[in-house]
C-alpha cells in the first residue's frame, strides 16, 4: 500500500466542550481532511490442472567480481545504469602492475637476444680472437720448452759438481763450507728445473684450453645449451603473459547486457578477489517458476505455451514458453516445479512480482490460491482484505502452503474465485476503510 490510511480527526466536539467550560459564546472547529489510499489488488483465480502460480525472476543475475585484489581507482556506474557486455564497470589501480610488466618485458627481450646470438653461431671476429689465443698459447709452450731445456742442462751440470764434491768431502779433501756452497747451488738448480717443468705443464694446459675454445666456437652451441636457452625464453614469456593478464583483469567489465541493481564498492576501497563488487541483471526475458500438482504434470511439455497473468500489470496477459519440466517432485508438498520464459524486451515485468499461469484446458480438481503478500497476521490469524465497492472488508482465512510465495485456502472460505483482494495491505489497513484500487 503506497499510502497509510489517515483517520479524520474532528475538533468540533472538543471545542464545544471547552466553550461550555469557560462560558465563552464563541466556538472554533478544526478538521483534518482524510486521504483515500491507493492500493494494488489481485483477482483470485482457482488453481486446477490447467493453472498455477509463482513469482517472476530475472533471466540472468550475475555477481560481478574481480579476479585479482587491489585498490579501486574508479567505479564508472551507479545503480540503475544500463550496461552492455564488455563495458568497463570498475578499474583497479595498475601502477605496480605496469612496473612488473616493464620488468617482465625487459627480461624476455634479454633472453631472446641471447638465444638469437647463440643460434646465429660465432662471429668471424670471435673465431679470429680464439685462433689468436691458440697461437699465443703455442708460443708460450715453445718458450716453456726452451726454459726446461736450459734448466735441465744447468741442473745436470750442478748435479755432477755436487756429486763430485760430496765424494771428496767423504775423503776429507773438501771442507764442509765448500760442500755447503755446492749443496746450495744444487738445490737452486733443482728448484729452477722443477719450476721450468711446472711452467711447461701450465703452458700445455693453456694451449689445450685455447684449442678447445676455438673448436667450440667453430662448432657452435650444443643441443643441450640451445634447449636451455629456449626454455628460459619460454619461462620469461609465460611470466610476461601473467602480468599482462593481471593488467587486463584490473579492468572489471560487465559479463552480460543488463542493469546494475546493486553497487557494493566505491573508489578508494580495496577489492578482494572473488568478492562481489556489483550485481547485474538481465530482464529482457523473465522466468516464472510454478508448482504443478501430480495430476497435471504429464499434460505439460517443454515448448508448450502458457498465459502469464501478473497482478501488478492489470489488464494484460503475457505469453510464456515452458522451458523446464522437473522430473522430480518437491519433497515438501509433492508438486512439480515448472519454469516458463516470458519475453520482456519493453521492461514491463519486474523480477519478484507474483504471477499466475493458465495452461489452457480444464480440470475437475479446483483449489483457491492467493499470494502470501496479500495476507497479514492479526491476533494469530491470517487476514486478507477483500475489495467491496470502494471499501475493503477484512476476511479471516485458513491456509495451506503451496510454495514459498503462494498458499491454498482451506475450508469454507469467504473468498471466492473472482474476488479482488489487496496486495501488501500492511498492518494499518482497517476493516471498512475506503481505498482507491489501482
Amino acid at each position: 500500500m503506497k499510502k497509510h490510511l489517515n483517520v479524520v480527526i474532528s475538533l468540533s466536539v472538543l471545542a464545544g466542550s471547552m466553550l461550555l467550560a469557560s462560558g465563552c459564546t464563541s466556538s472554533s472547529t478544526s478538521t483534518a481532511q482524510s486521504t483515500v489510499p491507493s492500493v494494488k489488488v489481485i483477482t483470485i483465480n482457482s488453481a486446477n490442472a490447467v493453472g498455477a502460480s509463482g513469482k517472476l525472476a530475472s533471466d540472468q543475475t550475475v555477481q560481478v567480481v574481480s579476479k585479482i585484489g587491489g585498490k579501486i581507482s574508479a567505479v564508472s556506474v551507479e545503480e540503475g545504469a544500463k550496461v552492455k557486455k564488455g563495458d568497463l564497470l570498475v578499474q583497479l589501480d595498475t601502477e605496480d602492475l605496469l612496473q612488473q610488466l616493464d620488468q617482465a618485458q625487459a627480461g624476455l627481450t634479454a633472453s631472446q637476444a641471447k638465444l638469437a646470438d647463440t643460434e646465429a653461431g660465432a662471429r668471424s671476429q670471435d673465431v679470429q680472437a680464439a685462433a689468436s689465443g691458440v697461437e699465443q698459447a703455442k708460443a708460450a709452450v715453445n718458450q716453456a720448452k726452451a726454459g726446461v731445456s736450459q734448466a735441465q742442462a744447468a741442473y745436470d751440470l750442478v748435479t755432477k759438481g755436487y756429486n763430485h764434491a760430496k765424494n771428496f768431502y767423504d775423503q776429507g779433501d773438501v771442507t764442509s763450507d765448500e760442500l755447503d756452497k755446492v749443496t746450495l747451488d744444487f738445490e737452486k738448480a733443482k728448484a729452477a728445473n722443477d719450476s721450468a717443468l711446472s711452467q711447461q705443464q701450465a703452458a700445455n694446459a693453456q694451449l689445450s684450453g685455447a684449442e678447445a675454445k676455438l673448436g667450440l666456437i667453430r662448432e657452435g652451441a650444443t643441443a643441450n645449451a640451445l634447449e636451455q636457452l629456449r626454455a628460459d625464453v619460454t619461462a620469461k614469456q609465460a611470466a610476461l603473459n601473467l602480468v599482462q593478464i593481471a593488467v587486463k583483469n584490473a579492468g572489471v567489465v560487465s559479463p552480460i547486457d543488463g542493469v546494475i541493481v546493486k553497487k557494493n564498492v566505491n573508489a578508494g576501497e580495496m577489492a578482494q578477489a572473488g568478492a562481489p563488487l556489483l550485481t547485474v541483471v538481465n530482464v529482457d526475458k523473465v522466468k516464472v517458476e510454478v508448482s504443478v500438482p501430480e495430476g497435471m504434470i504429464n499434460s505439460i511439455k517443454e515448448g508448450a505455451k502458457g498465459n502469464v497473468i501478473v497482478p501488478s500489470v492489470p489488464g494484460k496477459t503475457f505469453e510464456g514458453t515452458v522451458s523446464f519440466v522437473s522430473p522430480v517432485s518437491d519433497t515438501n508438498n509433492n508438486t512439480f516445479p515448472v519454469k516458463l520464459t516470458v519475453n520482456n524486451s519493453d521492461g514491463t515485468l519486474h523480477a519478484g512480482a507474483v504471477a499466475s499461469v493458465d495452461f489452457g484446458g480444464s480440470s475437475s480438481e479446483t483449489r483457491i490460491e492467493v499470494p502470501k503478500v496479500a495476507l497479514v497476521q492479526k491476533d494469530g490469524k491470517s487476514v486478507a482484505y477483500k475489495l467491496s465497492g470502494d471499501a475493503v472488508q477484512s476476511v479471516v482465512v485458513q491456509t495451506e502452503d503451496k510454495n514459498q510465495d503462494w498458499v491454498y485456502l482451506k475450508g469454507d472460505s469467504a473468498l471466492k474465485p473472482g474476488d479482488k483482494i489487496v496486495l501488501n495491505p500492511g498492518d494499518k489497513l482497517t476493516d471498512g476503510a475506503k481505498v482507491h484500487a489501482e
